[in-house]
C-alpha cells in the first residue's frame, strides 16, 4: 500500500510536471504547485527542499520512463540493425509523447542545467546512452566509424525533432526509420561506372 507521503510525493510530482509543461518552469512559482497539489505551500518543502529539487524530481521521472522503453527496444527480437531502429523509434516516439518538461532533458545542453542536480542530470543521459552504445558496439560499421561520433549523431537528430515535428506529415515512427537509413546507407546516389566528385 502507498504510503500517505508517497502518494502526496507523486502528487506533487504531476503537479509541477503539467504546470512546467504549460507555463515554464520560471513561470511557475512553488506556491502555484501547491495550489495544483492541493496542498499547502510549506509542505512541499518537506518533500522537496527547492524548486530545482522538484525539477529534478519530474526530470528523473521522465528519464527512467524513457530509458526503460530504450532497453525493451534493445531487448527486442531481430539483428542489431532492427533492435537499433526499435530503439530510435522508442526515443522519438518517447519524447513526443513527453509532456514538455521532461523533453527539455535531451535538448537542453549539460552547461545549462542547474548546479545542485547537474551531477544527477548527467549520470541518467550517460545511463540512457550506455543502452544505445551496447547495441551500435554489434552494427556491422564500416572500418574506421567512429561509434561515439555515430550515437551523438544519432540520438541528436532524433532529439531536434522535438522543435520541427508536424503531426499529420510524417509519424515519429517513420521519421525514426528514416534518419537511421540516412545513416545506415547515406544519401549519395549510386552511378555505375563512374563516381561522383
Amino acid at each position: 500500500m502507498t504510503s500517505k507521503g508517497a502518494e502526496a510525493r507523486q502528487r506533487i510530482i504531476a503537479a509541477a510536471e503539467s504546470l512546467f509543461s504549460l507555463r515554464g518552469f520560471d513561470r511557475t512559482s512553488m506556491r502555484d504547485i501547491a495550489s495544483e497539489a492541493r496542498m499547502q505551500a510549506p509542505s512541499m518543502y518537506y518533500h522537496f527542499p527547492s524548486k530545482d529539487e522538484l525539477r529534478w524530481a519530474v526530470w528523473e521521472k521522465g528519464g527512467i520512463e524513457l530509458l526503460q522503453r530504450a532497453k525493451e527496444a534493445a531487448c527486442s527480437a531481430g539483428g542489431p540493425w532492427s533492435r537499433m531502429e526499435a530503439m530510435c523509434v522508442a526515443h522519438i516516439t518517447g519524447l513526443l509523447d513527453w509532456r514538455k518538461a521532461n523533453q527539455v532533458l535531451f535538448v537542453m545542453p549539460p552547461s545549462q542545467y542547474p548546479a545542485s542536480i547537474r551531477d544527477r542530470v548527467i549520470a541518467l543521459r550517460d545511463e540512457y546512452e550506455r543502452v544505445f552504445t551496447s547495441v551500435i558496439s554489434e552494427l556491422p560499421l564500416r572500418d574506421g566509424t567512429d561509434k561515439d561520433l555515430f550515437r551523438l549523431t544519432l540520438i541528436g537528430a532524433l532529439s531536434w525533432s522535438l522543435y520541427w515535428f508536424k503531426p499529420g506529415v510524417n509519424s515519429p515512427e517513420v521519421i525514426a526509420q528514416q534518419m537511421l537509413r540516412l545513416m545506415r546507407e547515406g544519401v549519395q546516389a549510386k552511378r555505375s561506372g563512374s563516381r561522383a566528385s
